[in-house]
């Protein structure tokens, strides 16, 4: 089982991709209020003309970038909304899985178990050489069902958590794309 399906992965990277544009925003922003606020101690007539063409530039950057991310927080948050949705049946279809998983794993535990005490409270004596192949055999068996119903129950383990812990970055992550809503909307 993977513990990433490729639209989450790609998901994942469209989120980070706006992560930084959005971060890339927030520090123009910062930088043009810094040069506003220079703008008014400048003396030199020169400078300031300088430096008002270089706002008005930068004014407009800024305005191109929130341009571009406006549809992109909308298209990412459809996206993430339909990868919750599928996200909820499949952590459902989990459910059921580690259900029947687990109920396979004691299936075979109890085979395990049963074999080995056979094996152990067989007398060698008592027994023919083909009851105690057969036996051991078993035996053999019932561990190797065990463990690779354990190692299966363990996989879905993993998958159902890495599902929990997705869905609660999606939630995060949609609050935080109205908060920058907000953001884009100011001026």
């Amino acid at each position: 089982m993977n513990e990433h399906t490729i639209a989450e992965k790609r998901l994942k990277t469209e989120i980070h991709y706006k992560n930084t544009l959005r971060k890339d925003l927030v520090y123009s922003v910062r930088r043009l209020h810094d040069w506003q606020e220079e703008l008014a101690t400048i003396q030199n007539k020169r400078k300031e003309k300088k430096l008002r063409g270089t706002i008005a530039r930068y004014k407009n950057f800024i305005a191109d970038m929130r341009h571009f991310l406006a549809p992109l927080l909308d298209e990412l948050e459809q996206t993430i909304k339909s990868e919750m949705s599928f996200s909820e049946e499949e952590i459902a279809q989990f459910q059921a899985e580690v259900k029947e998983e687990t109920d396979l794993a004691a299936k075979a535990r109890a085979a395990f178990d049963k074999a080995r005490a056979n094996v152990e409270s067989s007398d060698d004596t008592k027994l023919e050489p083909e009851e105690l192949a057969a036996l051991r055999e078993a035996y053999s068996k019932a561990w190797r069902a065990f463990r690779l119903e354990k190692h299966r129950l363990d996989e879905v383990k993993t998958e159902l958590n890495s599902e929990k812990v997705d869905r609660k970055i999606f939630e995060l992550e949609l609050k935080r794309i109205h908060v920058e809503r907000h953001f884009i909307s100011e001026k």
